[in-house]
């Protein structure tokens, strides 16, 4: 089932002299349950195309349907509640909320819409993401990957439509770039949650079952991995 579509998505800056033309009529199309990377250099636009994905940004022209709902037609409040109820982002510096504890930051977006997290599913996503026993703490008292752990759990509580992360290693060492990859294509496999990936690293890219090529605002290539097969069968 199609979870994603977006076509010839065009997206300008400036005017005149300082325009710059980020994203030059991207089409693509995401099935549910993908684990799918996107790859390029800085500058590229591979992050304002997440931005648009995620209805975090419009584009200047193009559709994007996500979850069956065309994002051109949600005002400022809609897209605000349709990005918390339906899209996990995931960032590199990972936008925990200091003054709440573990626990709060990832029930944040059901206690922003009020509503009785499932206990069984939040118990499910923290052990397996290795942090319940620092529910009680404060990001503070977490290393870097703790408090990505952290950011990919507060991503999956609502089961997201998919799940956007945008370089979510580019600020961690090796080893802790790996368990994070690795919990990604956890929650891939286990949650059977799709997920898109932004990054610059090939090594991680390989790691996704697909992997998009973006170079001047085009994709320039899609082509499968050997990891495709597997989440077939995962699916």
């Amino acid at each position: 089932m199609e979870i994603l579509r977006c076509d010839n998505i065009k997206k300008v800056f400036g005017k005149g002299e300082n325009q710059v033309n980020a994203l030059n009529g991207i089409s693509l199309s995401i099935e549910s349950g993908e684990f799918v990377a996107i790859i390029g250099a800085s500058g590229s636009g591979k992050s304002t195309l997440l931005h648009i994905l995620g209805s975090v940004d419009k584009p200047t022209g193009g559709t994007v349907t996500v979850d069956g709902v065309d994002l051109s037609k949600l005002n400022a409040a809609d897209s605000a509640i349709f990005r918390r109820r339906k899209v996990g982002l995931v960032y590199q510096f990972y936008n925990l909320i200091p003054t709440l504890t573990v626990e709060k930051n990832i029930l944040m977006p059901l206690l922003l819409d009020k509503r009785k997290p499932d206990a069984d599913f939040f118990q499910m996503i923290v052990k397996t993401l290795g942090i319940a026993d620092k529910l009680e703490s404060l990001p503070s008292q977490l290393s870097g990957g703790q408090q990505q752990r952290v950011a990919i759990a507060r991503s999956l509580i609502y089961r997201p439509a998919i799940l956007f992360a945008d370089e979510p290693t580019g600020n961690l060492d090796q080893k802790n770039s790996k368990e994070i990859i690795d919990l990604l294509k956890l929650s891939n496999r286990n949650f059977k949650q799709t997920i898109l990936l932004i990054t610059h690293d090939e090594k991680i890219a390989l790691e996704a079952g697909r992997i998009v090529t973006i170079e001047d605002g085009k994709i320039i290539s899609d082509n499968l991995t050997d990891t495709a097969s597997r989440q077939e069968e995962w699916r």
